[in-house]
């Protein structure tokens, strides 16, 4: 059995959990853009309540192409010891410009930046689908 199978929902998300430090891998966003696919890197990203919130500090096409109605698909892999690891986010994703799920994602931006960066906004992703991004036959869908 493979460790992802008995992992739940929460576990993977905590995987997603980055604050701009150097040593974390970057998180990979992509969205639709007028029937092409758009993918941008971002770095602010927090499980919360079963659902990824990432900081809206540069991706004005990617909220642009959400708003549009695009599904979005966020994505990281670390290479460990035993090799690449990774998973893959499938859903739909809704922006929210004021309320708690913001306030807090705007705290975490303001506090790891020493207060030069802001968000624009916050994404929130509700995980439809997720994938395991680890090499090797068998099963890549999880949920």
């Amino acid at each position: 059995m493979n460790l992802h199978d008995t992992m739940s929902l929460d576990e993977i998300l905590k995987f997603f959990d980055r604050s701009c430090r150097p040593e974390e891998p970057v998180v990979w966003v992509g969205t639709i853009r007028d029937g092409s696919p758009h993918v941008v890197p971002v770095c602010f990203v927090k499980p919360f309540n079963g659902k990824l919130v990432i900081a809206n500090n540069f991706i004005t096409r990617t909220v642009k192409n959400i708003l549009q109605g695009s599904r979005i698909s966020v994505s990281s892999v670390v290479r460990g010891e035993s090799g690449f690891d990774g998973y893959m986010v499938v859903g739909r994703a809704e922006i929210e410009e004021k309320g708690d799920i913001f306030e807090m994602i705007k705290k975490e931006v303001e506090t790891a930046s020493g207060g030069r960066r802001s968000p624009r906004s916050a994404v929130i992703v509700t995980p439809e689908e997720v994938y395991s991004l680890k090499p090797g036959h068998g099963k890549k869908r999880l949920i």
